[in-house]
């Protein structure tokens, strides 16, 4: 079988990753967005789907009454015909008459409106639907959000009962040696238990939203935890929201009733005019003929109100007016809609400002603890009763620090409401983005872990038992910790290659390596191949890799790069990323990063709302400080992300752009200087293209 080959040359890349083996025993974090995955559409949302599909079967009856339509009657009596005015016969006849008829002038018209209501009804209900799915994604992000708050307080609660006791019992001490007031310490007292009884309604609360997730859809396993998500902290000004209000369900749905008005507005003369076209057969037997009588005719019937001028004036009028109010109506709907989203601004933008003054107060109550606490020994009284109150409202702070996060949390929520979750969207919430300060944490947190990883598109040697330690060593020695395995099309067909990968991963973390599922293929990004995708994804979703590993270049779809290819990219990133077991992490061009490019999609924005921080940097230049000085400018611009420099070893790349032809001990080296130069600013290490390229240490 011949490999499937991506661009550039490299093998079809199906990747594996999971989290770490030891973490499938503990609780596992569930996101977001693959909460809103479980949760699916809802009741609310099928009862709209349902609803549409009868407006859908009523347009359809619609149409069918706005064609010809069959008519007939017949007739059964005692006649008594005068023939002449001397003659009369008299007879038993029965006649029977059946024809066809086609609306014309007044009464096509009245057809032709109804078929437009109700084609105008079918898209109002399938506008309701798509306002029935933003709320149902509201109600879960909320939920969501009130699960997160409930776990966070529950943790703050840990040990509580213990330091309550230990600070009761020394203030009993206290207060019998008269080394604190009565007062004092009854005020002291009432706080611990004012934080004791708030710690004992966490487990009630905790299973009172999980039953409300479970409500939207949402069920949790036991071993369920959520996690906190970046969060917008400076929304685009309320005049950038204006055009994305105009795709607003509330006003598609006016629009949609203003259309109808003014398609009536104007009505023509013969609208009050019913007419029909007509063509029959009739049958007749008479009592005492010796034959049927029969008849072929054609003809034209007209009705009309006696004061046809009148009538047709006040319809005029009615048209105009009808208008007019639409009309009105949707200036309103759009002035309301328009305030509404700027209170939520507003709100959210006080609520990140309480957030940020609060995580400070906490931070600085956290050292004022430290201080008390190396101080107690110096005063058995005061110093006591002051690290009391210090650990009292330490406890406070990060309550009231999770409820403004919280309050942040849902804030945003209610803004989504009036938006699509589109990358338009994501750049309305501006480009910074605050993030959860767990207690404990610092502001200036340690810098992060620096390894090198290498794309592994050929791992035939890594999947083969009898080759497969010495290319650990090599990777090893050459101080590769961080591997992107890739498979080739034949690999993934291989019924072997799953207990190939299982060894592999097994051998690799015995050693302290870290692997990487690697998927390569652009033809992905696309709607009609994302499938295959998902489905390999879930192929080898059992296996502990660390993480996924997506390579998927949206330039090689094709240059320049439209919006439409942009928005399916990070659509396929939004799928995977709830499809994935693992961490996903993913290469890509630093022009989507860049103070010029990242405003049009704004792919970081949306990286960020995905959870999607793990980002390789391919700056490929063999000019190694313009490399580092645009990584530090793209860390610099967004201090979320955890970022990777990529750099090509690549024999069939230009030299302006490779390194291929440098020593094993040339790269060791420009790797420090890279490290020296990127770390402190928060980059994690650098990713080599390729292994197969990679030079060997002799």
């Amino acid at each position: 079988m011949t490999p499937v080959r991506i661009p550039a040359a490299r093998p079809l890349a199906c990747c594996l990753a999971l989290l770490a083996w030891p973490a499938l025993a503990m609780a596992q974090p569930l996101t977001l967005e693959q909460a809103l995955q479980r949760a699916g559409d809802g009741a609310g949302v099928q009862s709209a789907s349902e609803q549409l599909q009868a407006r859908y079967a009523a347009h359809e009856q619609r149409q069918s009454e706005s064609g010809w339509e069959m008519f007939g009657n017949a007739t059964v009596g005692r006649y008594h015909e005068l023939v002449t005015e001397d003659l009369r016969n008299d007879y038993y006849g029965r006649s029977l008459a059946v024809g066809v008829r086609y609306p014309l002038l007044g009464s096509l018209r009245k057809r032709l409106d109804a078929l437009h209501d109700s084609a105008r009804d079918a898209s109002l209900a399938q506008i309701e639907q798509g306002y029935r799915r933003a709320q149902q994604r509201l109600a879960v992000r909320s939920a969501y959000a009130d699960w997160w708050r409930a776990r966070e307080e529950q943790r703050v609660c840990e040990g509580v009962d213990a330091v309550a006791r230990e600070a009761n019992a020394q203030m009993a001490q206290r207060l019998a040696q008269h080394w604190v007031l009565p007062s004092d310490a009854q005020l002291v007292r009432s706080q611990w238990q004012a934080i004791g009884d708030r710690c004992a309604l966490q487990r009630d609360l905790i299973e009172d939203v999980r039953a409300s997730l479970a409500s939207l859809g949402v069920p949790l396993q036991a071993g369920d935890t959520p996690q906190a998500q970046a969060l917008a902290d400076r929304p685009e000004p309320l005049q950038a929201w204006e055009p994305q209000l105009q795709h607003n369900p509330r006003i598609a749905g006016r629009d949609t009733e203003l259309a109808s008005a003014e398609q009536r507005r104007k009505q023509p003369w013969y609208s009050a005019v019913d007419a029909y076209f007509n063509l029959s057969q009739s049958f007749e037997q008479r009592s005492g003929a010796a034959d049927n009588g029969s008849g072929l005719a054609v003809g034209v019937t007209f009705s009309a109100p006696v004061d046809l001028l009148d009538y047709g004036s006040a319809r005029q009028r009615e048209g105009e007016a009808r208008y007019q109010a639409a009309l009105q109506a949707r200036e309103q709907a759009q002035g309301e809609l328009l305030r509404e989203v700027g209170k939520v601004i507003a709100q959210q933008r006080r609520s990140v400002n309480e957030y940020q003054r609060l995580s400070q107060r906490r931070q600085g109550l956290g050292t004022l603890l430290d201080e008390r606490r190396q101080r107690r020994d110096f005063d058995a009284g005061q110093a006591a009763m002051a690290l009391q109150q210090a650990q009292i409202d330490d406890y406070n702070a990060r309550f009231a620090q999770i409820a403004a996060w919280h309050r942040v949390w849902l804030q945003e929520s209610a803004l989504r409401l009036f938006g699509d979750d589109s990358p338009a969207f994501d750049a309305l919430l501006g480009s910074s983005r605050a993030h959860w300060q767990a207690s404990g944490e610092r502001a200036d947190s340690a810098r992060p872990a620096w390894r090198q990883g290498v794309y592994i598109w050929d791992s035939q040697a890594l999947l083969d038992p009898a080759r497969r330690a010495r290319e650990l060593a090599q990777l090893r020695s050459a101080g590769l910790s961080e591997l992107n395995v890739g498979l080739s099309s034949r690999q993934v067909a291989a019924p072997a290659t799953h207990g190939q990968l299982q060894a592999l991963l097994e051998a690799a973390h015995g050693q302290g390596l870290q692997v990487n599922l690697l998927l390569g293929d652009p033809s992905w990004i696309q709607t009609a191949h994302r499938p295959g995708l998902i489905a390999l994804i879930g192929q080898y979703a059992d296996l502990p890799f660390d993480g996924l590993h997506l390579d998927l270049e949206v330039e090689q779809l094709g240059w320049p790069v439209p919006d439409a290819h942009v928005r399916e990219w990070l659509s396929t990133l939004r799928e995977a990323k709830a499809a994935s077991p693992w961490p996903l992490m993913l290469s890509s061009h630093p022009r989507w990063f860049e103070g010029q490019n990242a405003g049009a999609n704004c792919v970081p924005c949306t990286l960020q709302n995905l959870g999607v921080t793990q980002v390789s940097l391919m700056i490929y230049t063999r000019a190694a400080d313009k490399s580092a000085q645009r990584a530090l400018d793209i860390a610099q611009r967004w201090p979320a992300l955890k970022l990777r420099l990529a750099q090509s070893v690549e024999i069939d790349q230009s030299p302006r752009i490779s390194w291929a032809g440098s020593s094993a001990a040339d790269l060791r080296q420009q790797a420090t200087h890279w490290r020296q130069a990127l770390q402190p600013a928060g980059l994690s290490g650098i990713d080599w293209q390729s292994w197969t390229d990679f030079p060997r240490n002799k």
